[in-house]
């Protein structure tokens, strides 16, 4: 396995030109383009301007970390195939354009891949695949889409951003914890797909202007939060969506709704009183055995179409003892 590091700047990454690579940081060019047993890296010393992907290489590993350039994927994409490291590390400084795809291939039975692109903004987040293996992938940072789809292995607990879709592959193993999985998207619609798969860990959904739909009904931990502070989240029509702890937090108004208008959802809690605030319901069916709150006083909005739910109108009242008046609020 050998590094090619990417000097020089501007320039073009082909299967043929060498002029940009070299076999250390900062160094000369003229080394190999990286191939299939090659670690391609872009780092500090590679100068601004823009790295124009031409073409889709086959590599063992893309590392991007202190790069503060461009880099133009264009409709092309870098695949990687080592297992047990570090696969992929992004920079934060540098700008990626055009399809911003990176695939793992790997079909490794061992080890742990890790997948890093800490501080990425929404504009700047990278798709990610995952196609094979039956190893480990610890997955940190922030992301676009998120696809597994084809990987057997195990999917740690780490806290992540997800600004895209993000699908589950119904054959994979996802850890249980106590990290949260964000999802910050602020457009959409975006899909998250399940596949039958319980989601054992905390999920948050905060960008405002998001929406986030539910492709197929949502099994969460019983001890897990799911929190909505900005956007809108779609659960899946004519199928029970089942969560550890229903909440909301800040004074945004958001939206809680069924993938199909008119078709309810439904929203189980095992047990607990739901508090919502600044929440607009429409087509949802709470159930479960906890207690549904949704008070207009504090911002909720009937939208039409719901059940469990207390929508009431809650106001101070007083109690009369010998003793004294008492005010109790709600």
């Amino acid at each position: 396995m050998a590094s090619r590091f990417w000097v020089g700047g501007t320039g073009t990454w082909d299967a043929l030109s060498i002029l940009n690579w070299s076999t250390t940081s900062g160094g000369i060019g003229g080394a190999s383009v990286p191939g299939s047993g090659d670690i391609a890296l872009l780092d500090a010393n590679s100068g601004t301007g823009t790295v124009t992907l031409a073409y889709s290489p086959v590599i063992q590993a893309f590392r991007t970390a202190g790069y503060a350039g461009t880099f133009d994927f264009s409709t092309n994409y870098v695949e990687c195939t080592i297992s047990g490291t570090t696969v992929f590390s992004g920079s934060t400084s540098a700008t990626y354009l055009g399809s911003k795809d990176v695939r793992f291939t790997s079909a490794a039975s061992t080890g742990t891949r890790s997948i890093s692109f800490a501080g990425a903004t929404e504009s700047n987040a990278i798709n990610i695949s995952i196609t094979a293996g039956t190893d480990t992938v610890n997955t940190t940072g922030s992301w676009a889409n998120l696809d597994t789809t084809g990987f057997s292995g195990t999917f740690n607990n780490n806290a992540r951003v997800i600004y895209g879709d993000w699908i589950i592959s119904p054959t994979m193993t996802l850890v249980a914890g106590t990290n949260t999985t964000s999802f910050r998207s602020t457009s959409g619609p975006r899909s998250i797909t399940t596949n039958s798969k319980t989601l054992d860990f905390p999920l948050l959904f905060d960008g405002i202007g998001g929406e986030w739909n539910f492709q197929d009904a949502l099994t969460q931990g019983s001890t897990r939060n799911f929190t909505i502070t900005n956007g809108t989240v779609r659960l899946k029509d004519n199928a029970t969506s089942t969560v550890g702890s229903f909440l909301t937090s800040g004074t945004n108004q958001k939206f809680l709704q069924s993938t199909l208008a008119g078709s309810q959802a439904t929203l189980s809690q095992a047990s607990g009183t739901v508090s919502v605030s600044y929440l607009t319901i429409q087509d949802i069916n709470a159930t479960g055995g906890a207690t549904f709150n949704s008070f207009t006083t504090n911002g909720n909005v009937d939208a039409g179409n719901n059940l469990g739910w207390d929508f009431s109108t809650q106001i101070g009242r007083y109690i009369y003892t010998r003793r004294k008046n008492k005010r109790i609020l709600p």
